[in-house]
C-alpha cells in the first residue's frame, strides 16, 4: 500500500506515533509516500529534528488550528477559539493544499495522527483516498474512558473537535486497556502505538526523577520542588524555545530540550516519572514499570480525561501539580504491568488488519 501520513504537530504524542507506524510500515513491506504536519501559523512548537529526519522525505507543514496557552502553561480556550474563526481563509488554503498533496502522491490510505485540516478537508469533500484517523482521543465513544464529574461544558467542545477530526473516516483509538470494537461504525480500539526502541530497552531502578512537561511554563513548579528536595537528582524535558540541548540549572536538576531516543533512554533507568497528562508518556512508563504522576495542562479536558484514565487503569497516580512527593509513594502492583504489556503486545495485528480493511473501502469521486 501507499500511505500518506498527517500528523498534529504540536504534541509529542501524535510525534511519537507516526514514527512507530513507519517503522512497522517498513517491517509490512508498504510505502509511505509523504507526510503532512499541522503547524501554528503564528510561530509555536518547531519539529523536532528526530521527527523531521525520520522519513525518506521531506516533510511537509501547513498552517493549522492550534491550542492558544497562557504562560506556556494552561489552555487559553477564549483566545483558540478567536484564532481558529479569523484563520478561516488559512485553513481553506491549507485544506486545498493537502488535497493537492493526496492527489499527487497517489496514496492508497491517509493514516491521519489527529490533525483537523484532515478532519475540515472530509467535512468539505472527501479526500479521494480512505482516512484512518488514529488517537486516544477516540476513546471518547467509549462510556468507560476518563470518567470525570463536571466539566460539561469542556466534554461537549471535546466530542464536537473529536468527531470533526474523525469526519468520514475510519477511527482506531488508542486505548491503555482492552475495548470492544464497533466495526459497524468504523470504530476500532488497539493498544498504545509505541516505538520499538521501547521493547528493547532494559528497565532498571535509577536514583533520579524523570520529568516530562508539554508546555515549558510548568518547570517553574519542577523547579520549586526541587529547592525543597535538591538531594534527589530531576532531569527535565521539555519544548524550551532556543534552549541548549542539556542545561544543568542547580545543582541535581538538569533540563533538556526534546530528543526522542534520550527521552526512552532516560525513562528506561529512572526512578520514577513525572509527565503532563500526554497518553504516550502514560503508556512508555506502564511499559518499563516505572512509577508515574501525572499532571494535567490547565484548561484542557482531554488530559484530565487521561489522567482519570490513567488512576482508573491502575497504571499511575495524578495531580493538580509538579508536587512531586506523591510520586515517591506506592507503584502499581506488578501484575498490573503485565497485563498492559500483554495488551501492547497485540497492537501490531489490530494496527495491520485496520489499515488493511480501511484501504479497501470504496473510494469517493476524485
Amino acid at each position: 500500500m501507499r500511505i500518506l501520513f498527517t500528523v498534529q504537530g504540536e504534541g509529542r504524542g501524535h510525534l511519537t506515533q507516526a514514527l512507530a507506524l513507519h517503522e512497522r510500515l517498513l517491517r509490512w513491506g508498504h510505502e509511505l509516500v509523504g507526510v503532512v504536519a499541522g503547524k501554528d501559523p503564528q510561530g509555536g512548537r518547531e519539529l523536532p529534528a528526530y521527527f523531521t529526519q525520520a522519513f525518506p522525505s521531506p516533510v511537509a507543514t501547513l498552517p493549522s488550528p492550534t491550542f492558544a496557552t497562557r504562560g506556556h502553561r494552561s489552555i487559553n480556550m477564549a483566545a483558540t477559539v478567536t484564532r481558529a474563526l479569523r484563520g478561516l481563509g488559512t485553513w481553506r488554503e491549507s485544506v486545498a493544499r493537502l488535497r493537492a498533496l493526496v492527489h499527487e502522491t497517489r496514496a492508497d490510505l491517509i493514516v491521519n495522527f489527529f490533525e483537523p485540516l484532515t478532519g475540515l478537508a472530509q467535512l468539505r469533500k472527501p479526500l479521494p483516498a480512505p482516512v484512518l484517523a488514529v488517537g486516544h482521543q477516540f476513546l471518547l465513544r467509549d462510556p468507560s474512558y476518563g470518567r470525570l464529574h463536571g466539566h460539561a461544558i469542556e466534554r461537549w467542545g471535546m466530542r464536537r473537535f473529536v468527531s470533526l477530526v474523525g469526519h468520514k473516516s475510519w477511527r482506531l483509538a488508542l486505548s491503555l486497556n482492552t475495548v470492544a470494537d464497533r466495526p459497524g461504525e468504523r470504530w476500532f480500539a488497539a493498544p498504545p502505538l509505541l516505538r520499538e526502541s521501547l521493547f528493547s530497552l532494559e528497565p532498571t531502578p535509577g536514583d533520579y526523577i524523570l520529568v516530562y512537561v508539554l508546555n515549558h511554563g510548568y518547570l517553574e513548579e519542577v523547579a520549586a520542588w526541587h529547592a525543597r528536595h535538591n538531594a534527589i537528582p530531576v532531569h527535565c524535558f521539555s519544548d524550551r524555545p532556543g534552549a541548549p540541548d542539556v542545561e544543568e540549572v542547580a545543582p541535581n536538576l538538569t533540563y533538556h530540550r526534546l530528543n526522542a531516543d534520550a527521552f526512552l533512554r532516560m525513562m528506561a533507568g529512572c526512578r520514577a516519572v513525572a509527565t503532563t497528562a500526554g497518553f504516550e508518556s502514560v503508556s512508555e512508563a506502564a511499559w518499563l514499570g516505572k512509577p508515574l504522576l501525572v499532571v494535567p495542562v490547565g484548561g484542557h479536558v482531554e488530559q484530565r480525561m487521561n489522567a482519570a484514565d490513567t488512576e482508573q487503569t491502575g497504571l499511575g497516580r495524578s495531580a493538580d501539580s509538579f508536587d512531586l512527593d506523591r510520586l515517591l509513594e506506592a507503584a502499581p502492583p506488578p501484575e498490573r504491568y503485565a497485563a498492559f504489556r500483554e495488551w501492547v503486545r497485540r497492537g501490531d495485528a489490530v494496527m495491520e488488519r485496520v489499515m488493511r480493511e480501511a484501504a479497501g473501502a470504496p473510494r469517493s469521486p476524485a
